[in-house]
């Protein structure tokens, strides 16, 4: 039996209503979990089952679900680095894309049903600065352009030092 187990450490959650938020504070990556990949992340404690997960699924969910659900949520949390381990299914559980859509639009609530884990890596604090356009009582402004193109602060607005290329 496989007992999938979360990732706690660097890691910042927030859980909202239908849906938790996750930044990882090592690779800089945010990540959110729709209702499915949430579910089954807060229940990878190490001691419950992929097996045991799909009923909680449908449980919770009030939807019918698999193993196979669980696999691809278990694979796309362990591509977003959020479990100890990526998790391998048995070959009996591997599913195509194509079959595993097909099973679900058979039994129906797809969009509900599907795991979604989306990441975005989070900017530097140098990227993700912007440009003052005013600068009173700032000794320096914030570049708006190329390294070379410092703007300094002159009666109030920023200035470029160098004409060259400058915004």
């Amino acid at each position: 039996l496989m007992f999938p187990k979360a990732r706690d450490d660097g890691l910042m959650v927030q859980e909202l209503p239908d849906e938790i938020l996750v930044y990882d504070l090592t690779r800089h990556r945010a990540h959110c979990l729709n209702q499915t990949a949430a579910l089954v992340w807060r229940h990878c404690d190490g001691q419950t089952t992929v097996a045991e997960m799909a009923t909680l699924l449908q449980n919770e969910l009030n939807i019918p679900a698999d193993e196979a659900v669980v696999w691809l949520a278990l694979d796309r949390l362990g591509k977003a680095h959020l479990l100890k381990e990526r998790m391998t299914p048995p070959t009996t559980a591997r599913y195509s894309r194509r079959e595993f859509v097909r099973r679900l639009a058979l039994v129906g609530g797809f969009s509900v049903l599907v795991p979604a884990v989306s990441s975005v890596i989070a900017p530097t604090a140098a990227q993700a600065a912007t440009c003052v356009v005013n600068c009173t009582g700032q000794p320096n402004c914030t570049p708006c352009g190329p390294p070379s193109c410092v703007k300094r602060c002159r009666n109030g607005n920023c200035v470029s030092r160098s004409a060259s290329g400058c915004p």
